[in-house]
């Protein structure tokens, strides 16, 4: 009995150890899963990201507009940090960060495991040797958005965050396409945060590139339009303010400004105003320019001819439900063509009448307002226009001069390129081509045409009235000798629906014109919100327009020089090898990567001394270039000529000078002269110039070729001169007496 007792003890007491070993393991492995395992991963590996290689961005000259580099970002890790102070004040001598907010942030974040010290461009001599000094640092090779045009792509192309968060534009729209798979990486350590021998990093799986988009835009006339809003702007000090310029025939996007817009390197104006899209965006009564939809609907119906007589009661016309619709000055009999010559609200709405609401309605739908455009921007707006059912007793007249409703300016645009084109409404067109990582082509876009709205006919006399209107009446400051453009006018007043009235202080501003008016090769759109100097579009507006189409003509008028520029028919296979000599070696890899090269140096030291292949030759994308490192005593002045400031600027640095600017665009002149050695701190003086770009330069030498094989195919004694092609006026374009 006493045997029998002794073996159930032993029995029980051993039960007893495997329920308690058995309910530990329990808790352990089931219901602690999650705190262990993130112990385990703090103290022996992490599976982190590998970025993919964005896409590019490009405009439709082979220009850059956003692409990514490699570059390393600095972190620590504040569990290892042994001497805080030291390595703040190493950080703040190398020009990191400063020492005393560093220390701060340290004490903060006592206890984790990892802290960006920065993530801006840092040389990368200074890293290895901040490393080297620190084993707490740690280096993470990122990839970094870069925008060459600057604050012209501005709001349009949108930005990357430091976390890869697209924000606006179409970094924001097409996130999907440009961004790629990332791929992961696991970091092995023990629990000291030792890295262990051999297995510091085991890749497990590669990131796959994001596609590249080409777009329609053209680079130089993007530049062009933002430097021309951007003065308007400043000098009407507009509260905003856009321009839309585009091919009529085709509906193809060659520039879009939204200002105030992004700034690229300063996250500060990475606010929803600046990255939103005015132009599809804001939805606003458009004014006078909208007097196009009573005229077309008239004379499309015919119902009207251009030399008409249409009384204007003398400038005022008692309605009903609300004050006398009034002109702004006292007209009384006008010709159709005077009266959209001269902007008569009256006369435009007595035009409307005699179609009616519904065949008023009728070609508003038709030419596309109230419904989306189709262009491929984020947060377009539809804008409003009422259906007749709604209409008041005086809806009709006063929707004629473009208040009771709204529209985009990209409706207005597309509205307008229907006039200019013989009557086709064409749907926006920026996106030309979307291409895979390794160049394949995965989409190929084109003009399309939504729905014909009017008649060759009745196009061809809308243009006559609108070539009227800058020849004798609002749009004088529009003209272009040799160019006839043709465009309306529009000064709009605010509704204010806190006051329920119309405003007498705040007013929209435009013009929207093309030329020539005959053949429109070019539309643009420009329209100012609330401008504080003058408030007439024909004052405002209209200058800009003369400006941004006077700098394009040249840009657009041959054909064949149009062609030799696209990608589409000349696919880049060759890049040439930029300069880099005099660099540091952490830019000149940088610059190499950019131009789309893989870096290769030999040597030791700071200084780019030697380059295989030489700049300026060229490579296919992906190739070597090997560059020699030398030259520990003294640096080295590169060559700045034709570099945008922003680059140049880094350059400078790189090579311990200090920058002193003068001009304005890009360098044209520095001093001391590319290979000069120089001292830390000494003075770099660069000469700017506004019309020095690549893009600009590169334009000149297609042009110069071009012209040669046209003059080659010339027959001898033809003259080869723009003015071929200038446009005979018309004898039947009479002048009615006032």
């Amino acid at each position: 009995m006493r045997i029998a007792a002794r073996h159930w003890l032993l029995l029980g007491a051993i039960g007893l150890v495997w329920s308690v070993l058995l309910g530990r393991a329990f808790q352990v492995q089931v219901l602690q899963h999650a705190h262990w395992e993130e112990a385990a991963r703090e103290r022996q590996g992490q599976i982190r990201p590998l970025p993919a290689a964005r896409g590019e961005i490009l405009s439709a000259d082979g220009v850059r507009l956003a692409h990514s580099v490699s570059n390393h970002s600095l972190a620590v890790d504040p569990a290892l940090v042994r001497d805080a102070h030291a390595l703040a004040l190493a950080l703040e001598e190398a020009g990191v960060v400063d020492a005393a907010s560093f220390e701060d942030r340290l004490r903060e974040h006592e206890g984790r495991r990892f802290l960006w010290v920065t993530r801006d461009v840092v040389p990368e001599l200074v890293l290895q040797d901040l490393s080297a000094r620190f084993p707490e640092l740690v280096m993470r090779l990122e990839e970094k958005r870069l925008y060459p045009g600057g604050q012209a792509g501005g709001s349009l192309i949108g930005v990357v965050n430091s976390e890869g968060h697209a924000l606006g534009g179409l970094e924001h729209e097409f996130d999907a396409q440009l961004a790629g798979t990332d791929g992961s990486i696991l970091e092995v350590s023990d629990r000291t945060g030792k890295r262990f021998q051999g297995l510091e990093q085991q890749l497990l799986s590669e990131p796959q590139a994001g596609h590249s988009i080409q777009l329609s835009l053209q680079s130089r006339i993007q530049e062009i339009a933002a430097d021309a809003l951007g003065r308007a702007l400043a000098e009407q000090r507009a509260t905003s303010a856009f321009v839309i310029v585009t091919r009529p025939q085709t509906g193809e996007i060659l520039a879009l400004v939204s200002l105030p817009g992004v700034d690229p390197l300063d996250a500060s104006t990475w606010t929803d105003g600046s990255l939103s899209l005015r132009p599809v965006v804001d939805q606003f009564e458009p004014g006078s320019i909208y007097k196009i939809v009573a005229f077309a609907a008239a004379l499309e119906a015919g119902r009207l001819s251009p030399d008409e007589i249409i009384d204007c009661l003398g400038g005022e016309r008692p309605m009903p439900g609300g004050p006398p619709i009034r002109d702004h000055e006292p007209y009384e009999l006008l010709t159709a063509a005077e009266v959209m010559q001269h902007s008569s609200n009256i006369g435009t709405g007595i035009i409307a009448e005699r179609v009616g609401a519904e065949g008023f309605h009728r070609m508003e739908r038709s030419f596309g307002f109230g419904l989306p455009s189709g262009v491929e921007l984020p947060g377009e707006g539809r804008g409003r226009i009422p259906d007749p059912s709604a209409f008041s007793g005086r809806s009709l007249v006063t929707m004629a001069f473009g208040q009771e409703l709204s529209a985009t300016g990209m409706q207005l645009a597309m509205a307008y390129g229907a006039i200019a084109n013989g009557g086709n409404l064409m749907r926006p067109w920026l996106i030309q081509e979307i291409r895979g990582a390794d160049g394949s082509l995965l989409e190929s876009r084109g003009p399309e045409v939504v729905r014909r709205v009017l008649r060759p006919e009745t196009a061809h006399t809308m243009r006559r009235l609108l070539r009227g209107v800058v020849e004798d009446g609002t749009a004088l400051k529009a003209e272009i000798e040799g160019y006839e453009p043709a465009g309306k006018t529009g000064t709009a007043q605010k509704y204010i629906p806190e006051l329920g009235r119309y405003s007498k202080e705040r007013y929209v501003a435009s013009f929207i014109g093309f030329a020539p008016w005959e053949d429109p090769e070019v539309l643009c759109a420009v329209v100012l919100d609330e401008p504080r100097g003058d408030i007439y579009g024909g004052n405002v507006a209209a200058p800009v327009f003369r400006e941004i189409v006077s700098g394009v003509r040249n840009l657009l008028r041959e054909p064949e020089i149009a062609q030799m520029r696209s990608p589409a028919h000349h696919p880049e296979t060759q890049r040439q090898v930029p300069e880099v000599m005099g660099l540091s070696a952490a830019v000149a890899r940088r610059v190499v990567q950019e131009n789309g090269f893989l870096p290769r140096f030999e040597g030791s030291g700071a200084w780019v001394t030697a380059l295989r292949p030489e700049a300026g030759r060229e490579l296919p994308p992906g190739g070597v270039v090997t560059m020699v490192l030398s030259g520990d005593d003294g640096a080295v002045m590169p060559a700045l000529a034709g570099l945008p400031l922003r680059d140049a600027l880094l350059r400078v640095d790189s090579v311990g000078g200090v920058a002193h600017v003068s001009g304005a665009g890009w360098v044209i002149g520095q001093r001391p002269a590319p290979g000069s050695t120089i001292e830390a701190g000494e003075a770099c003086w660069l000469e700017l110039g506004a019309d020095s770009s690549r893009a600009w330069k590169e334009f000149q030498e297609i042009a110069r070729r071009a012209s040669g094989q046209l003059a080659a195919r010339a027959l001898p004694g033809e003259p080869a001169s723009e003015n071929d092609h200038a446009r005979r006026r018309h004898d039947d374009h009479r002048r009615a007496p006032r």
